[in-house]
């Protein structure tokens, strides 16, 4: 019996001074960690000299591989039901034609109806001589060699006026993705490049921000449509993208 109060109190007593000497441990092990973690800290704005900003260009070459133009159908009169339907079948008239020049049905689209009141000055004073109801009609196709064609064709049946004339090209989205991408490696280039005439190493990106880009459309007004002007297919264009880049500079 003597023996088993014996264990007991030395087993209570290991214990008791243990449990605070593994706490102990515990806790310095903690704070070495935390000091660790600020010298790496210190070091690091130890090393960092401030900061270097810098703008990467990209362009790309392209061709415009498309054209897009809108169209103006005019019809005046007195009766605006009248005017309607006559301006329905020379809408029919000209969309059944861009569709036998092959141009896709998803291609063409019909914008925005006008109506507006018709005044003549008069003796008596300004006075109203009907209504003038007009609809767009936009078209995009990829056909350049024949849009000249197209052109003629729909000012034969019925289009009043030419408002826009656009070269285009199709995938603009994805060039100006592999623009941005240009842009971003230029930008690396002319940080690596000043750092090494300043003597010190490109850090990490602090900043980074698009500062846009564009594509320029060679555009073509409605009174370059005379019979006496020859229209030229396009020439390449660039697409542009920039970014401006911030890095931290390191000894």
């Amino acid at each position: 019996m003597q023996n088993v109060l014996t264990f007991t109190k030395t087993l209570i007593l290991l214990t008791v001074f243990t449990a605070p000497l593994y706490t102990a441990q515990s806790y310095a092990h903690t704070e070495a960690s935390k000091d660790a973690v600020k010298e790496k800290e210190s070091q690091a704005n130890e090393r960092s000299l401030g900061t270097i900003s810098v703008q990467g260009v990209g362009a790309i070459d392209v061709t415009p591989n498309a054209y897009s133009v809108t169209f103006i159908v005019e019809e005046q009169g007195t009766t605006v039901s009248k005017l309607s339907g006559q301006l329905e079948n020379d809408l029919t008239s000209i969309v059944s034609f861009l569709l036998e020049e092959g141009i896709e049905e998803r291609y063409i689209q019909s914008m925005q109806v006008r109506l507006s009141p018709r005044y003549n000055n008069t003796p008596q004073g300004r006075e109203q001589d009907g209504f003038t109801l007009s609809r767009e009609i936009a078209i995009t196709s990829t056909d350049l060699e024949n849009y000249d064609r197209v052109l003629d064709g729909v000012l034969k049946r019925g289009v009043d006026r030419i408002q826009q004339f656009n070269f285009v090209n199709m995938g603009e989205a994805s060039v100006y993705q592999k623009a941005l991408v240009t842009a971003v490696a230029d930008a690396k280039n002319r940080a690596q490049l000043l750092a090494k005439e300043l003597g010190v190493e490109v850090g990490e990106v602090v900043a980074i921000s698009e500062s846009g880009g564009n594509m320029p459309i060679p555009v073509m007004r409605a009174d370059t449509f005379s019979k006496e002007m020859s229209l030229s297919l396009p020439g390449q264009e660039s697409v542009n993208a920039r970014v401006n880049v911030t890095f931290n500079i390191n000894q």
